[in-house]
């Protein structure tokens, strides 16, 4: 297993040595920064939702205090550090302080770059800058998107060569690396290995590699890329399937517990993305993702897109926008088919409770997202936030902690959202 120490241990390790090829030089030149952001949230509903989202106001789900440390050896050689405090990825009541960039960075000629460390992935047009608020105008951005791959930072090495052509900069990054994630998952009626409900959380092994292409200019910006994700359970193998068990010709139930276990799942990701600039000041953003997985939870095989479109006028930018994402058809058929199994069982007993968490495993996502707010630029460094968002569901959202009794169906509900984000 790769725990961030090995990782850390590694980079540690290799970084003196990288070091002796860098040409000496009088001076060091050392940049610090750091970034933050305060944010309220606030719906009109009493189930969770995205963690922390409720009736009763949070600051936990957007809230983000993070620094950053540049050193640049000499034209050719460099080194990032980024540290950040936010809601923990394993724990539902605590903060975690963790590093998010660790890298140091070779640049033999201005078109190459290559960087070894703990790198964020260049996955949608905002991956690597998502913790600074103060670099895009919407209040969140849309989770259906942003929260399809199952990690955005890896510990490895990238290699990138841009080039000019015509009025548009090209660049093709090259990644490889691996990564220590956490997967939650929120049982209705009972956890897995607990009798309550709640949520818990499995550590994975994962190693991810991809090619992504980005086209720019001065106002537009285009990426598409492929991403090949390799994943494991740590502590044993993975169910890959929630087969049906027929005990009578009138009686079966389903038993995840029968099926075959796969050691590792092969996770293709593809990402496309487009901002363009129009006239009067007007931006239209649009990303899409997919990703496939063969396990028991059927429904993270799903696509999510949005669209958005803002305008500045001069320190505002108001904004609007629609996102939506949907599991298969055949992982909504399954959790329906789950629920409706344990259904014809007493409530609260074993095989209900039993077939509900093998539902709630499923994860399954449909719902969409309609969203009008705007941000106010207040300094060149500090961004206020407002928005309101409508969110409906259909079969189910995984995105929603569902009551016991009952599920994440045919929900709807409104999010408000406030917030100040700064640079310094």
């Amino acid at each position: 297993m790769f725990s961030d120490m090995n990782h850390r241990s590694l980079l540690t390790g290799v970084l003196p040595f990288l070091l002796v090829f860098v040409q000496p030089v009088q001076a060091v030149d050392l940049n610090w920064s750091g970034f933050g952001t305060l944010g309220y949230v606030e719906s009109d509903a009493s189930r969770n939702y995205q963690r922390f989202i409720n009736d009763s106001g949070t600051i936990k789900r957007d809230s983000v205090l993070g620094g950053q440390v540049d050193v640049k050896f000499d034209q050719h050689w460099g080194a990032t550090v980024q540290a950040r405090l936010a809601p923990s990825d394993h724990y539902e009541s605590r903060w975690q302080a963790a590093l998010t960039w660790a890298f140091v960075s070779w640049r033999p000629s201005d078109d190459w770059l290559i960087r070894l460390g703990k790198i964020r992935l260049p996955l949608m047009l905002n991956t690597e800058n998502l913790d600074v608020g103060a670099t895009f105008d919407l209040a969140r951005l849309p989770q259906e998107v942003y929260s399809i791959s199952p990690m955005t930072d890896v510990w490895g090495v990238s290699v990138s060569k841009s080039w000019l052509a015509e009025t548009m900069e090209w660049n093709l990054e090259a990644y490889t690396g691996r990564a220590d994630p956490y997967w939650r998952y929120y049982g209705r009626e009972v956890r897995d290995g607990n009798p309550t409900p709640g949520s818990w959380f499995i550590p994975l092994e994962v190693a991810s590699s991809g090619l992504v292409l980005t086209a720019r200019d001065i106002g537009n910006t285009f990426r598409i890329g492929i991403h090949e994700v390799n994943a494991s359970r740590v502590g044993g193998p993975s169910q890959s399937e929630i087969p049906y068990r027929q005990v009578t010709p009138n009686f079966g139930f389903y038993d995840m517990l029968s099926s075959s276990k796969v050691d590792n799942l092969r996770i293709p990701v593809q990402t496309m993305a487009a901002s363009i600039s129009l006239p009067a000041e007007v931006k239209v953003t649009a990303e899409y993702a997919r990703m496939k997985v063969d396990s028991a939870s059927e429904g993270l095989t799903r696509w999510g897109a949005y669209l958005a479109v803002s305008k500045r006028i001069g320190a505002w930018t108001p904004y609007v926008y629609y996102a939506k994402t949907k599991s298969s058809s055949g992982a909504l058929d399954l959790y329906q088919d789950i629920d409706a199994s344990a259904e014809r069982n007493r409530r609260g007993s074993a095989l209900y409770n039993y077939q509900k968490l093998q539902a709630d495993i499923v994860s399954p996502y449909e719902q969409w997202t309609g969203a009008l707010g705007t941000s106010f630029r207040l300094t060149p460094r500090s961004i206020f936030k407002a928005e309101w968002a409508h969110t409906q569901t259909g079969v189910a959202s995984n995105f929603v902690d569902a009551p016991s009794g009952g599920n994440s169906g045919d929900m709807h509900f409104n999010i408000f959202s406030l917030s100040y984000n700064f640079t310094f």
